[in-house]
């Protein structure tokens, strides 16, 4: 009996630190509404330009590189070791600093500012640095006091979210709110999704809408839907004023791209609706160059599953002047970086 008493107790003792720990967490949840303007950062030329060089990367974090695998990808790691992360980190800033020669604008997402899994480094601020000459606005999505999972190393406290980089005066920068969240108490500890739009003048008196997004990933197929039906919404709605629409970033849905592997994708990866697209909307991404891995192990060409699921949706009076994916190997973020050049038609 006295050993079934203390099985019990333990048991008790733990269910009541998991109920307070969810408790405090419930009330802590970061709930932003619907529609936040943000702060603009920085100064810029002001121009109303023809033409327009966008590059969108999702970083990882720093923490995703080609040696990494990743829990909710089936790996079992969430923070990779600190020089790892420091060379990661390095190389992004490298990259972007090369391209910052070609790029009038950057959509960046899984930036972190104050989070245990990238060692607290303000990953915004180093951007901020290595572009000078932009103006830049941050949205937070990803705010959790501590995210307990994997168990044997958890990932910890979590602050980060997206940015947009602009070398032309915007106005307005704004974080939109994507529908969608998990049952409780999962949405405790996943992103809240959103878009970051901002707006710079076009030379007839319309505008540029640029428009970060990053959609879900490990939902069943309903929060995607959702969030499609949302944006293409918002989207037609610009159009219809006559604004020139760029809308680009981590869709966290396969646009195309045939490469070969021999790994098994994961059951998340889902193929963007066929009929989703709007009339007349293009696509841009290269079918030749795959934008993400899988993360369930380290990367291994010829094995890894590849795909392309970063890349930009323009509205029929923007023209498609070019676009390239940025073959990096993987080597610093389990995906790779899109450039793409766009005009008014």
């Amino acid at each position: 009996m006295n050993v079934l008493k203390w099985i019990l107790i333990g048991v008790g003792a733990v269910a009541l630190v998991l109920g307070v720990f969810l408790g405090v967490e419930t009330l802590r949840d970061y709930k932003p509404p619907k529609v936040v303007k943000l702060e603009k950062e920085g100064t810029a030329q002001t121009l109303s330009p023809r033409e327009l060089t966008v590059f969108t990367w999702n970083i990882g974090y720093a923490g995703l590189g080609k040696e990494m695998d990743f829990f909710e990808d089936g790996g079992t790691i969430s923070i990779p070791p600190r020089n790892m992360f420091e060379s990661y980190l390095d190389g992004i800033l490298k990259t972007v600093k090369k391209y910052s020669s070609v790029a009038d604008v950057f959509y960046f997402q899984e930036v972190d500012r104050d989070s245990d899994r990238s060692y607290h480094v303000d990953e915004y601020e180093s951007l901020k640095k290595t572009l000078e000459g932009y103006e830049s606005a941050f949205a937070y999505n990803y705010v959790v006091d501590f995210v307990p999972v994997p168990l044997t190393h958890p990932m910890g406290k979590v602050s980060g979210g997206m940015a947009l980089f602009s070398k032309y005066d915007f106005k307005d920068p704004t974080r939109v709110a994507l529908p969608g969240e998990y049952p409780w108490p999962e949405k405790l500890f996943f992103l809240d999704r959103c878009m970051i739009v901002t707006r710079i003048p076009a030379p007839d008196g319309k505008e540029w809408v640029l428009i970060n997004t990053h959609n879900s990933a490990f939902d069943s197929g309903d929060q995607r839907k959702a969030q499609l039906d949302f944006i293409k919404n918002f989207i037609l709605k610009e159009y219809e004023k006559g604004n020139y629409v760029i809308i680009g970033g981590d869709w966290n849905l396969m646009l195309g791209g045939d490469f070969k592997y021999t790994e098994r994708p994961e059951e998340f990866y889902k193929p963007l609706p066929k009929d989703w697209t709007p009339r007349g909307w293009r696509w841009a991404f290269d079918e030749g160059i795959p934008s993400n891995r899988s993360v369930k192990a380290p990367y291994r060409k010829g094995v890894t599953f590849v795909t392309v699921i970063d890349g930009f949706l323009v509205s029929p009076n923007v023209k498609v002047l070019s676009v390239k994916g940025i073959n990096l190997g993987f080597a610093y973020s389990d995906h790779n970086p899109v450039l793409a050049k766009f005009g008014v038609k």
